[in-house]
């Protein structure tokens, strides 16, 4: 039996938080949650997750910059970045770092949909390396960072 994938949640708001990981623990996915950037760093650092799901606000800092980041280290990690706003240019830099951006809320269907869609498109899990998806350098992104 393969074991379950790993999922990284990171959402400053502890009801959507808290809703994610129960919905996708229920699924089967093995979860671990943040509150912040600098929670999320600690907990990326330690492990590799399948899938990162961010929240883009995060305080001074997004959720693009938390996914730039993991990508230096691990590249061919999925990515899932939420919004409760509609911003064309974020989205566009989203899907040039290989991210899936959606706006929130979601239904519970869709955001496991979500979840599945960009864990197919990364494949198995690979060990961290300096090989496999790397992060595109754009304007925006060399300003995120």
């Amino acid at each position: 039996m393969a074991s379950p994938h790993s999922v990284v949640v990171v959402d400053g708001n502890a009801r959507d938080r808290t809703s994610t990981v129960t919905l996708l623990e229920a699924a089967g996915y093995r979860v671990r949650s943040a509150r912040s950037f600098d929670e999320a760093k600690t907990l990326l650092a330690a492990e590799c997750p399948d899938l990162l799901i961010t929240d883009l606000r995060l305080g001074q800092y997004n959720g693009l910059h938390l996914v730039l980041r993991t990508r230096n280290t691990y590249p061919e990690m999925a990515a899932l970045v939420t919004s409760r706003v509609a911003d064309a240019v974020l989205e566009a830099e989203a899907v040039r770092q290989h991210a899936q951006f959606v706006l929130s809320p979601l239904t519970e269907t869709q955001l496991l949909q979500a979840v599945a869609s960009s864990l197919d498109s990364v494949g198995p899990k690979a060990a961290p390396s300096d090989k496999g998806i790397q992060p595109v350098k754009t304007p925006i992104s060399q300003e995120l960072c």
